[in-house]
């Protein structure tokens, strides 16, 4: 974690400084700028995939705003002291979220200055003003920050040990899932065994451009074949074909726009599981006749450890999963070649490989285990299924996960998914879990966890972190204030 460290410096230093105007005899200023923007809801961000269109930023006329979030057009914007005292002149956002403050630089001198941001049907946003500072009048502001709806609550949805010294945390709110974008860092406080830690620095991974190794593992077995259904049993239509969607093709959707909005230093595998617990390796594909468009054999390179950053590859791996894409000559094609590959395999065969039943403990494990091996610091499971098993060692797969710092995201498809177990695991392993009764909404939710990843928050303690510490993460903000412990292992 050494480079976390290195880099956390330099922006930090890059942070602070000023950028002034005039003459020596003028008075130095600082300018702030930057995009605040406010999150879409899930039914919005799955909407958009079910038509078949990908996540894109807002528009072109508003590239800084992020896939799943809108421009928080036309709010008050403020700068404050930690307290709440303006510092400065109100400005508003213009229609892509974009506002610019100049204040004299003696009025925010070791004040720990705060963007404060308000807008009707939001709650008041605060930002870490430090991260806006203007060094560069030529360059357009490429910093973001955001708010969360008015009757929504913040929660802290994830949260792991980083480094000797450092913790990784997600926030998140109860009504979007998105992630909250660039809060001030006064507005947390941490606690290791009863004694308060003071927080030296705070970034975000975007920022420190932290790169990360994740796992989707994805419920491959026969109930899969379900329709999908919403909150009143009603089949969710595919209006490309006119036809209902099952479970198969809504993960797979899901998956696809997951891996459309990863960051490109991010590194992805894919472990489909039913019966069998089998991840997309070289080794894999091995076992499947893998032809193209006119009928000819062809190879191809995918991974051998499974993991891999290219975006191309792991669409490929996703309709390998999804029985409906085209490659499975054996199942009806609804779906057709993910539009961001670039492979020429037109087919894998017909061999049905992972069977019917759901292996979910060995799942939750083979993805441990695949993580564990991996070089990068942050580790993320993302575990989803619409069944039910039983698990032989609950509290070993939690143990594994809490280890190896590896917090465990689930998500339980349906009435009668698995919820005691994989509540119990995101839980203790410092992972989010969702039910999702309307199934539909799984698009948006994998949309969802994607910006947890992008927006996660570095926090250095300077104080190392040992087995055994029960570590308390406090948030304040706007009148509510949220909690989750850690008890690192």
């Amino acid at each position: 974690m050494e480079q976390y460290k290195k880099i956390t410096l330099v922006s930090s230093i890059f942070a602070l400084a000023a950028c002034g105007g005039g003459s020596s005899s003028e008075e130095k200023t600082t300018t702030y700028s930057g995009s605040l923007v406010v999150p879409q809801s899930v039914s919005a961000q799955s909407a958009r995939a079910l038509s078949r269109e990908l996540f894109r930023p807002y528009s072109a006329e508003c590239p800084n705003v992020p896939d799943g979030y809108e421009p928080m057009a036309n709010a008050k914007v403020t700068l404050e002291d930690y307290i709440g005292t303006a510092l400065g002149a109100e400005t508003t956002t213009d229609n892509c979220g974009v506002f610019t403050l100049t204040v004299p630089q003696a009025d925010v001198t070791g004040q720990e200055p705060v963007i404060s941001a308000s807008l009707d049907g939001y709650k008041t946003l605060k930002a870490h003003a430090d991260n806006f500072v203007q060094t560069d009048s030529d360059k357009a502001p490429t910093v973001i920050a955001s708010t969360i709806p008015a009757s929504a609550n913040y929660i802290i949805s994830a949260i792991q040990k980083a480094s000797g010294d450092e913790l990784m945390f997600s926030v998140t709110d109860s009504s979007t899932n998105n992630a909250v974008i660039q809060l001030t860092k006064a507005a947390f406080s941490v606690s290791i065994n009863g004694q308060p830690i003071a927080i030296s620095n705070l970034n975000s991974s975007d920022q420190l451009g932290v790169a990360s190794s994740n796992v989707l593992t994805l419920d491959r077995s026969g109930s899969m074949r379900h329709s999908a259904t919403d909150e009143n049993g009603d089949d969710v239509i595919d209006d490309n074909n006119s036809i209902a969607y099952n479970l198969y093709r809504l993960t797979a959707l899901a998956a696809h726009q997951f891996v459309s909005e990863k960051s490109t230093a991010d590194e992805v595998a894919v472990i489909p599981f039913a019966s069998d617990v089998l991840m997309i390796t070289n080794q894999l594909l091995t076992t499947f006749d893998l032809v193209d468009s006119n009928d000819q054999s062809v190879s191809y390179n995918y991974s051998d450890s499974g993991f891999l950053k290219e975006q191309a590859k792991l669409h490929f791996a996703i309709d390998v999963y999804n029985p409906h894409s085209g490659l499975w000559s054996d199942e009806p094609q609804y779906d057709q070649k993910h539009s961001g590959r670039n492979d020429d395999i037109a087919s894998i065969g017909n061999s049905f490989i992972w069977g019917y039943s759901t292996e979910l403990e060995k799942a939750v494990d083979e993805s441990l285990i695949a993580l564990i091996s991996r070089e990068n610091a942050i580790k993320r499971a993302f575990v989803m299924t619409d069944g039910h098993s039983d698990f032989n060692d609950r509290a070993g797969v939690i143990e594994k996960a809490n280890q190896n710092s590896i917090p465990v995201h689930s998500i339980a498809l349906g009435a009668d998914a698995d919820e005691e177990d994989l509540k119990a695991i995101s839980e203790q392993t410092g992972g989010t879990y969702y039910k999702v009764i309307n199934t539909s909404d799984i698009v948006g939710i994998y949309s969802s966890l994607q910006t947890t990843i992008k927006y996660a928050y570095l926090a250095a303690l300077n104080t190392p972190l040992q087995a055994g510490d029960v570590v308390k993460l406090s948030l304040d903000i706007n009148g509510e204030t949220v909690t989750r412990e850690l008890t690192i292992q």
